[in-house]
């Protein structure tokens, strides 16, 4: 297919394409490098699961060029090699071809939005007063480059082995993209796992809707009724090694004491309303997710959203989702939760078994991004 070109509306002109992305890449401390060949570095110490639970350390070869500007190390390269690193970094190379083209597909869909600045940004809805505290985190923060390594972006973790079938599926799909029906790019968000239903955009970060990201019933991704082994094909064709361990996320349950919620809500968000008497959910979104939480203190009370900050106080890293029930134990709460992630867009958990069982791309994105089209 030729490879077309955007303006900022997402829409096609009739000069060059897209050839360039930045990122910025996070690292533990000045960035250690290593020149290795032309257009290849070696970073020593990158970080990776910024802030969450698999947060580690690790060597990167990054190609393309390198910059580093006001303390933050940036990575500029070719969109079609950020995406091979990309589907190396987010996909287990076992993962089936067909989905592994979808995702190309969106993520390819996902860095040139970003690139030309036609989905969302800016803290619009974000509020920070006595009584409330909503945010989230999302690409508007990024000045100087377009995308981050981090999670909240996608996973960027440099060159990593590619299997034959991702590169085909990132090479067969060069330059296609998804569009909605007014031929803007899809901002094609995506998650490990859903819970059973999709979430709405709104609910995770500004208050507007977008007309391919709908919440519906996703049957996909609850394995629980496939044989042990075919759940584990499952699982293991889009989770990698240091994800293996979560079991997926479709159900969990977690506990989390008072007092350390008191202690996240005054480390993380500068608030202290005394110890904590109660947590109680005050919005959800259509998937359940908990998009404004109601803390009460001893000495005070605060409704904090929206999902990633309800995540982050109620883990030391980031819970699963905020899609969960709360139960009171007392000195403890314990949650009851579906899904891992925001769930909003494609399912990577549901996509991956819609391939297994014999769907191929344009089925998946159909299905994750009603009303979009392949262009």
């Amino acid at each position: 297919m030729k490879h077309d070109s955007y303006d900022n509306n997402g829409r096609i002109p009739q000069k060059d394409g897209v050839e360039e992305i930045s990122v910025g890449i996070y690292t533990a401390g000045i960035p250690r490098l290593r020149h290795i060949a032309e257009g290849l570095t070696l970073l020593e110490n990158m970080l990776i699961g910024k802030d969450f639970h698999w947060q580690r350390q690790l060597e990167a070869l990054l190609p393309g060029r390198i910059e580093i500007k006001d303390g933050m190390l940036i990575n500029h390269l070719p969109v079609e090699k950020y995406l091979e690193c990309v589907v190396g970094s987010e996909m287990n190379p076992a993962a089936p071809p067909e989905f592994l083209k979808a995702h190309a597909i969106i993520s390819r869909s996902w860095a040139v939005g970003k690139i030309l600045g036609c989905h969302p940004e800016g803290d619009d809805g974000k509020y920070d007063t006595l009584s409330t505290l909503i945010g989230w985190d999302d690409t508007s923060a990024h000045i100087g480059f377009h995308v981050c390594s981090d999670d909240h972006c996608q996973r960027y973790q440099g060159v990593q082995p590619v299997s034959p079938e991702a590169l085909e599926a990132i090479r067969s799909t060069q330059g296609i993209v998804l569009r909605d029906d007014s031929g803007k790019i899809v901002d094609a968000r995506f998650s490990k796992c859903c819970g059973g239903k999709t979430e709405m955009f709104s609910t995770c970060w500004q208050d507007v809707d977008m007309s391919c990201l709908k919440s519906f019933d996703d049957p996909w991704c609850d394995l629980s009724n496939l044989p042990s082994a075919r759940r584990e094909d499952v699982l293991n064709s889009i989770l990698k090694d240091y994800d293996l361990s979560t079991g997926g996320g479709y159900r969990w349950t977690a506990t989390v004491s008072k007092e350390s919620v008191r202690q996240n809500l005054l480390n993380k968000f500068g608030r202290d309303i005394g110890e904590i008497v109660s947590l109680r959910a005050l919005e959800r979104g259509p998937s359940g997710r908990i998009s404004l939480l109601h803390i009460k203190g001893s000495g005070g009370s605060l409704d904090l959203g929206k999902e990633l900050w309800i995540r982050r106080l109620l883990s030391s890293t980031h819970l699963y989702s905020s899609a969960f029930d709360i139960e009171d134990k007392g000195s403890y709460l314990k949650l009851t939760g579906r899904g891992w992630g925001h769930g909003v867009g494609l399912c990577q958990t549901g996509a991956a078994r819609m391939a297994l069982e014999g769907a191929d791309a344009a089925d998946i994105l159909r299905f994750y991004y009603p009303g979009s089209h392949l262009s």
